[in-house]
Order: structure tokens, then C-alpha cells, then sequence
């Protein structure tokens, strides 16, 4: 069997007669082999048990370091390689496979890798096997996998094990898609991953969420696997894609989303309890990749709120990734179906701090959903509101957000150097000024919008002035309210629409009145705000009572705060039955599903057929999902390079006045591609007005939007044509950036060719 190759079924036996004439002979009783019946019914003498070690393995205790530190991207290049080149064969012993597969390689964590690889490399469930196979071999394991009788965490323990290196197969609760924030019946969820000591440590590897994308399985129960097979094992479809987040996850993260029967295993200093684990807020890998931390006041997943505002806080470690807030209301006259809830969030960025700023419109249970811009979920929380916000809604749902991010000088060569935070207060008839350094030329437009005031009723209440690399916007308002300043640009001498670029939330408050004989009083810019506007702004400070606990008392009064919003939570939310709420998350899941489908979002596939890889009836649409998926995933690693391109390299190129046919070729088929037609890349000049683009326009932002699933058959045919009297490396020695481009359009083109044929 290759990576995709089956093992054929060998020639029928020819028919032999006994001595005694009685028959053909008996096989040999020490062969190993078992016949399809036997092998179906098999199982293991000594099974490996959950949450078990062995004599001599090291003490649990947490690791003493990160993934980060022990494991790099360069540490998977060997054994991943060496992963894709071992095939499993029909007889040899699963030890000797191991042998093979780890010998080479001295440090522990590199075997691990390797195995842990090459699991995923197998697609056992459409593989063809002898009809009489042994199940200690390689193929017998793998047969064992096929039906259901081993599961991937079982595997990897044995794998593990025979190559000496200290492992456990742990039993415990994932949260999984089905899994609502605060519930208290988890009993569903159970699943296994695996603990194994390397570098020093115990640590944390999920060879089932990291290895697969299942159609057609579920979620195991204890104490059996972490797969139960559902319908036919040999045409159910797999996805072969390493999530790299499950292996060797980090321990403190790991345990937002699932926690050990076994306390000692959660691997961390201060074990989560039952109530605090469904408690917190539910944690995507994308949040930890982006380098998300939850501020104060916000590491809590069910907030309550008493007065119909409130906010939840995080810090970027990382560089800044711009997130959609989604505000859904739990809606009890409609079946508890959840219902979206536009204008109602605020997105407030003040330097590494995003506050997601919310305003309930009647009281009920709630749920946050943060996105990226790729649509891929990053975080949720549950908010029960008691009280309804006298506020409104905000006058718009900028996507951008509030505020100006910090990617703003280097995508647009523009930095704020006056109002740093995305929110401001100021008094009625002032003039404030909103003052931006800028490192090219921009056209700009501006604009400010209210809820009941028309934006050409504003229009004298805002203007820029936009000369010797600045950029000044000055706004006088009269009235008190809450208005916003929109900026927007667009390249000089572009065609193109304006794109909005920074926004601020301004609130309007007029001066305090001194009355006659009243002592002088220094005003600050929140004099005489009402304290549910400041509270819903994230301004009102509120002072720490009482004296300070020791830890154990803190978490016993943190655990009864959870429980008191747990019930408030389920008081406020009409209860579904069982079979109900499971034909609710079907219809759910079969919504996104499609709409994940039609999207062609990367992100949104991945999140869509994780979401729904536990539910037979959606067996269908998740292979269709997953064939697109595995597109775009060829399409994205394509684009890599283009992406990783220097704005300096994209300026060479539109530089040359007069490039070698090569070039002007390859970025004439590299726009093809992006939609453009040929004609209007047949002048270089104009080749050289696509490359100026910047922003939303710009070249490699169309490579990052780009969805070659939508490319003609015709298109992709032509890009081949133009591109074929060429050779890469000769484009590549006239220009890297050219050459680039060569790699990325040719291989797009034959992937799209490919799919048609």
C-alpha cells in the first residue's frame, strides 16, 4: 500500500485434498493469521487501559517548558520525510515497522513525530487486506482501525511503547462541537488522546483531533475508544491534514477544551474543578496561535451582566490580527434558536488591548462568537443579560473596528500620532484634531455618522487638511451623542472605490455647569457622564471591596460565583429536549456546512467539517467539503511564497521600464488568474498600475482573497500556454519576484486542470 495505494487480495488458494481425503489441510496453528470472522471478533489479551503507566515510568508532574522550546517547525523536516517514505506491508510484525520508522533517529520527540506522522499518513479505512491477516502485524493494526476495534489513541500508545518511549492513553471530556459553555452534561463528549514524555516532560498529544478530518464517526465512550464506527468503515472519507496544534499541545491551553478523568494529568500547577473547566471561556487553537491572552475580568466564559453593558478584554502578545465580534441572542420564543444581533458590538482597540464592547437590547442569555477575518472561530462566551441597555445600538459595525491597529503604517503608511485609543470623549463645541503622519501619497475622504442624523446634515462639522506627509482631520460638534469618524482612502488617481481605513468612536458630552458660588471643579473628559454610559464605554472604575483571601478560599468563592451564573444561565434559557437539541444542531451544522461549501473559505471548511465530522447524516456534504477543502489547502501552500514576498520585491518589479518578455509573460498570466483579461496586460504600463495597488488592491492581497476554484477551465488552460515556452529558473535569475509569481500561477493552473480532467 502507498500513500494511497492498496495492498491486493492474494490468489485464492489452490485446493489441496489430506491425506485422509477428509479436505483441504488444516492451517498451521502458530501462523497468526485469523479469518475474516476471527479477526472481526478479535481482541487484545492485555489491552492497553486508560490513564494507565507502566513500571518505571516517570512521575506525573507538569512539564517545566513550552512546545515552543523543545519542538521547532525545522525539528519536523526528518522524521515527516522519513514518515512518507515507510509503507506497511501484509505480514511484518508492527515492531518491526517501528524499528524502521524510529531507528534512525536518536532524541525521543523526533521518534514521537515520526510516528505520530506516519498514523496520519494511512488512510485504513479504504484499503484492501488480505483475507486472513494477523492482527499483531502492521496491516492487522491498521484492519483493527478499519472496523473499529482500535482507535487512534490506542495506536499511538502501542507505537509509542514499542519504540520505549513512555506513554498514556488518557481518558477525559473534549468539548467538542456540540458543546455549549456552561453545560453541565458532558457524559457525550468523552474521548482519548495520549501523554508522553519527552524532553524532560510529560506532554500532550491529540493524535485523533490532530491526524483527522472524519466523515462518518463520533466521539467514543469510556472506557472504550475515541472512535465508534458509524456505517461502512471502508467508505468513509478521510482527510489527510496534520493540525500541528494537537501535537504536543501545551498543557495550560489544552485544558480550555478538554479535561482528564484523571486530575494529575491535566498536567498543570492549579487543576481545574468540573465547574470551572464548563465555565470558562471556549478557546479555539486560533486563539493561542494569535497570541490572544484574556485580560482581567474577562477569563470568566459566562459573564453576568446586571445592567445591559459589558465587555470582554484581550491582549495581542503577537502581531495584531484583525476580529469579528458575532452577537447572538439565545431567542426562547423561537425554539432557543439563536438570533443575530446587528450594531450591538464594539470592536475598541487601544495598542495591544481589543475591547469587544457589547449593548443588550432585552434581557435573555447571549453568546459571543469571535472570528478572524477568514471566518475561522477564535473564541465564545456566554452572557446573561438581566437588565436591558438604555443605550441603542452604535451608529455603525465597523469592521475594522475602532481605533487605529497597528499594521496602519506598514500596509498604508499611515500613524496616528494624536488620538492612540479608539474611543474618545470630548466636549460639545470644541475642535478636536485628529493628527496622522503619512509616508505616501493617498487620496482621502471623511465622514461622520449617527444614529438619527443624516451624514450630509454633518458634513460641516468635519474636515482634513492633507500636506507635507500629514494628515490633519478636525471635528467640531455642537451637540451631545455618540457620533463616528470614519476615515477612508484610496491610491491617487484610482478608479476604485475608497476603502475605510480608521475609525473612531467620539462621544459628545457638554461641560459642566459651575452654579453660582460653587467652588471652581476641574473638568476631565468624564465629568458629569452617566455612570451606565461610562460602564457601557469601559470607563467607570470600580473599586476592589473587602479584604483579600487566601487562594483556596478565592477558588472556592470563584467556583460559587459559577455555579450562581450556571443557574441564572439555564433559569433565563427555555430547556430543549435531548432530541431536539441534536435536530437543532443538525439543521445548524447543515446550514453552515453549505454555506461553508459555497464560501470556499479555507477557514471556514476547516471550522464547518470539524463542526459536523460527528454526524452520520451530514456524511455527503463533509466529503464534498472536504474534497474542496483539500483544494485550498494545495491552493494556500501555492500561495505561501507569494504572500511571504517583501513589498520591496513587488516595487522591483513595477520599477523595470522595460521588462524581458519572461517577466511581462509571467505577470501577465499571474493576472490572468486574478481575474484580469489579457488585453489589459498586453502594455507593460499597465502591468505596472496592477503592481502600484496597494491595500485591498494590491497584488498580494488578491493572492491572500483568491479563490482558484472559481477559475475557468479556459483561464487556466491559457496561463499554462503562455507560460509554457518558459523555464522557471530562467525567470527566476531575471527576477525573484517574477519568478515567484512563475511557480504560483503555473502550479494553480495545473491544480485547476487537474480538477476538470
Amino acid at each position: 500500500m502507498g500513500s494511497s495505494s492498496s495492498t491486493e487480495e492474494p490468489p485464492a488458494p489452490a485446493k489441496a485434498t489430506a491425506a485422509n481425503g477428509d479436505g483441504p489441510p488444516k492451517a498451521k496453528e502458530d501462523d497468526g493469521r485469523l479469518d475474516v470472522e476471527a479477526f472481526k471478533n478479535y481482541k487484545e489479551k492485555d489491552p492497553i487501559m486508560p490513564n494507565t503507566v507502566e513500571d518505571g515510568y516517570p512521575s506525573i508532574a507538569p512539564p517545566s517548558n513550552k512546545k515552543s522550546d523543545v519542538f521547532t517547525e525545522e525539528d519536523m523536516l526528518e522524521p515527516d520525510a522519513h514518515a512518507h517514505s515507510i509503507k506497511p506491508e501484509p505480514n511484518p510484525m508492527l515492531e518491526a515497522l517501528v524499528e524502521e520508522l524510529t531507528g534512525p533517529f536518536p532524541s525521543d520527540i523526533v521518534k514521537v513525530r515520526a510516528i505520530f506522522v506516519w498514523i496520519g499518513l494511512q488512510p485504513f479505512s479504504m484499503m484492501r487486506y488480505p483475507l486472513k491477516l494477523n492482527p499483531k502485524s502492521t496491516m492487522g493494526y491498521l484492519k483493527r482501525m478499519a472496523l473499529g476495534n482500535l482507535s487512534y489513541s490506542e495506536l499511538f500508545t502501542a507505537m509509542c511503547r514499542i519504540a520505549k518511549i513512555p506513554c498514556v492513553m488518557v481518558s477525559g471530556v473534549a468539548k467538542s462541537s456540540v458543546y455549549e459553555i456552561g453545560d453541565e452534561d458532558v457524559n457525550s463528549l468523552r474521548n482519548m488522546w495520549n501523554a508522553v514524555y519527552v524532553k524532560g516532560g510529560w506532554r500532550i498529544i491529540f493524535p485523533l483531533w490532530g491526524l483527522k478530518a472524519i466523515a462518518g464517526r463520533s466521539t467514543g465512550t469510556y472506557p472504550g475508544k475515541d472512535i465508534a464506527l458509524k456505517g461502512d468503515a471502508l467508505q468513509e472519507m478521510v482527510l489527510n491534514a496534520i493540525n500541528e496544534y494537537y501535537f504536543l499541545t501545551d498543557p495550560s491551553e489544552f485544558i480550555f477544551r478538554c479535561m482528564p478523568d484523571n486530575e494529575n494529568w491535566q498536567l498543570i500547577k492549579s487543576p481545574y474543578t468540573k465547574t470551572k473547566f464548563i465555565s470558562v471561556p471556549l478557546l479555539r487553537p486560533k486563539f493561542f496561535e494569535y497570541g490572544l491572552k484574556s485580560q482581567a475580568g474577562s477569563q470568566e466564559g459566562i459573564i453576568l451582566c446586571e445592567e445591559g453593558v459589558c465587555e470582554v478584554k484581550l491582549t495581542y502578545s503577537k502581531k495584531y490580527v484583525q476580529l469579528l465580534p458575532v452577537l447572538m441572542f439565545y431567542d426562547r420564543e423561537n425554539g432557543g434558536e439563536h438570533t443575530k444581533i446587528e450594531r450591538h458590538t464594539a470592536v475598541i482597540i487601544e495598542g495591544n488591548v481589543v475591547r469587544f464592547v457589547m449593548r443588550f437590547p432585552k434581557g435573555g442569555v447571549y453568546k459571543l462568537q469571535i472570528l478572524d477575518i477568514y471566518n475561522a472561530w477564535v473564541c465564545s462566551y456566554k452572557v446573561v443579560c438581566v437588565e436591558p441597555s438604555c443605550m441603542g445600538p452604535f451608529p455603525v459595525e465597523a469592521e475594522l473596528g475602532f481605533g487605529p491597529y497597528s499594521d496602519l503604517k506598514e500596509t498604508l503608511g499611515l500613524e496616528a500620532k494624536s488620538h492612540l485609543k479608539g474611543m474618545e470623549v470630548i466636549l460639545t463645541g470644541d475642535e478636536a484634531e485628529f493628527t496622522f503622519a503619512r509616508s505616501r501619497p493617498l487620496n482621502f475622504m471623511v465622514e461622520l455618522v449617527h444614529n438619527e442624523i443624516w451624514e450630509e446634515d454633518l458634513a460641516d462639522c468635519v474636515s482634513f487638511k492633507s500636506d507635507m506627509g500629514q494628515l490633519v482631520v478636525k471635528v467640531k460638534i455642537d451637540i451631545k451623542g455618540e457620533f463616528v469618524l470614519m476615515i477612508h482612502t484610496k491610491d491617487v488617481g484610482s478608479t476604485e472605490d475608497f476603502d475605510n481605513v480608521v475609525n473612531y468612536l467620539l462621544i459628545l458630552k457638554e461641560p459642566k455647569k459651575k452654579k453660582p458660588g460653587e467652588e471652581e471643579e476641574m473638568l476631565t473628559a468624564f465629568s458629569g457622564m452617566e455612570p451606565k454610559v461610562l460602564k457601557s464605554l469601559g470607563l467607570e472604575k470600580v473599586a476592589n471591596k473587602g479584604k483579600a483571601k487566601n487562594d483556596a478560599a478565592q477558588n472556592e468563592e470563584d467556583d460559587r460565583k459559577r455555579k450562581e451564573n450556571i443557574k441564572k444561565m439555564k433559569a433565563m434559557a427555555k430547556p430543549v429536549d435531548k432530541e431536539k437539541k441534536r435536530a437543532q444542531e443538525l439543521a445548524s451544522l447543515k446550514k453552515a456546512l453549505t454555506a461553508a461549501i459555497e464560501s470556499r473559505n479555507i477557514d471556514q471548511l476547516e471550522r464547518a467539517i470539524e463542526d459536523s465530522k460527528t454526524y452520520p447524516e451530514l456524511h455527503d456534504q463533509v466529503s464534498e467539503a472536504e474534497t474542496k477543502y483539500s483544494a485550498l489547502q494545495r491552493m494556500k501552500k501555492h500561495s505561501s511564497q507569494v504572500m511571504e514576498m517583501a513589498q520591496t520585491t513587488i516595487s522591483e518589479l513595477h520599477r523595470y521600464k522595460e521588462p524581458t518578455v519572461a517577466i511581462h509573460e509571467v505577470m501577465k498570466a499571474t493576472f490572468l488568474l486574478l481575474g484580469e483579461s489579457e488585453s489589459g496586460t498586453v502594455e507593460w504600463i499597465n502591468v505596472q498600475n496592477l503592481l502600484r495597488k496597494t491595500g485591498a488592491g494590491s497584488v498580494i492581497s488578491r493572492v491572500k482573497k483568491f479563490d482558484a476554484l472559481s477559475v475557468p477551465l479556459k483561464t487556466a488552460k491559457r496561463v499554462l500556454a503562455i507560460l509554457d515556452p518558459y523555464d522557471r529558473f530562467e525567470v527566476t535569475d531575471a527576477s525573484a519576484g517574477a519568478g515567484t509569481f512563475f511557480i504560483w500561477a503555473s502550479n494553480i493552473a495545473n491544480d485547476v486542470v487537474s480538477m476538470h480532467t
